[in-house]
């Protein structure tokens, strides 16, 4: 087995020092650097200030570094510019994961809090990780007040639904598109939340709830239209190009080959599937 040295930047603190604005202590550089990457979507204004600078100095090890951050706080330089500079000096990134971070947080610097995590569970929700995705996305919703901002409200209710759908959750899917759209009359939550309800509730049942709730008979129409491509498209998808050859040897009576076939495929989206929920 090869093995590989990293090394180790300044030294390793006795005491540590809470970042309050991730929650979490860090006893050396690399920890801090670890946690500027990894939340470079949540990082707030105030998290690089004169006492972070006093532990760099007097217990990593780093007075040049503290003593060039300590300057950029008093000229008024942006948490973005002070981030690069420790990733630069510390070369704990190569130049495009810092370019990538950068970007990061000049896009995020006139978020609010709550937004700044939605996009953190966003980025979840686009990797397909969706139980995290829920948890953070779950976090935000416990710490928002729905009435001062409705709209971002809604919105991580709708983006709840899209993972719980991944997930083939559709009763919960729907619940949250459900309320996305009570709050501001989201059309797109709307048609998800009637795609959900048709596909997990019989149709005499559905019928009722769209009549009984007097939804536009147009979103009613687009949600089965949707249902309909998406039917189709999946003929053209190495999903349904594999159903399709299986289901050719069952029709050809060539049940042994059609069974192994089967659990073959089968066992491979439960791997792709497993993969995808790490």
């Amino acid at each position: 087995m090869d093995t590989q040295l990293y090394l180790c930047l300044g030294t390793l603190s006795p005491t540590p020092y809470f970042l309050s604005g991730l929650g979490v202590n860090i006893y050396s550089m690399d920890e801090l650097c670890y946690y500027l990457c990894v939340n470079a979507y949540i990082l707030d204004n105030d998290l690089i200030d004169v006492r972070l600078c006093d532990y760099m100095r007097d217990n990593l090890g780093m007075p040049e570094l503290a003593a060039k951050l300590r300057k950029m706080i008093k000229e008024g330089k942006t948490l973005g510019e002070m981030v690069t500079t420790i990733l630069i000096d510390t070369h704990y990134c190569n130049d495009d994961e810092i370019t990538k971070i950068k970007q990061i947080l000049v896009d995020n610097a006139s978020l609010s809090f709550a937004a700044k995590r939605k996009v953190r569970g966003d980025n979840l929700l686009c990797a397909n990780k969706y139980p995290r995705a829920i948890e953070e996305y779950q976090y935000v919703l416990s710490v928002l007040s729905k009435e001062e901002e409705p709209e971002l409200y809604s919105s991580i209710l709708h983006n709840v639904g899209c993972a719980y759908s991944m997930m083939f959750l559709l009763d919960k899917a729907g619940e949250y598109f459900k309320q996305a759209y009570e709050i501001d009359g989201s059309r797109d939550s709307l048609v998800m939340y009637l795609i959900c309800l048709r596909l997990s509730a019989r149709k005499e049942d559905y019928d009722r709830i769209v009549v009984k709730n007097g939804y536009d008979e147009r979103v009613a129409l687009e949600a089965v239209r949707i249902m309909s491509s998406a039917r189709e498209a999946q003929i053209d998808t190495p999903y349904g190009d594999a159903m399709k050859d299986i289901l050719e040897l069952h029709d050809k009576g060539r049940v042994s080959e059609f069974y192994r076939a089967l659990d073959a495929t089968l066992e491979d989206w439960k791997l792709e599937y497993r993969r995808s929920m790490e």
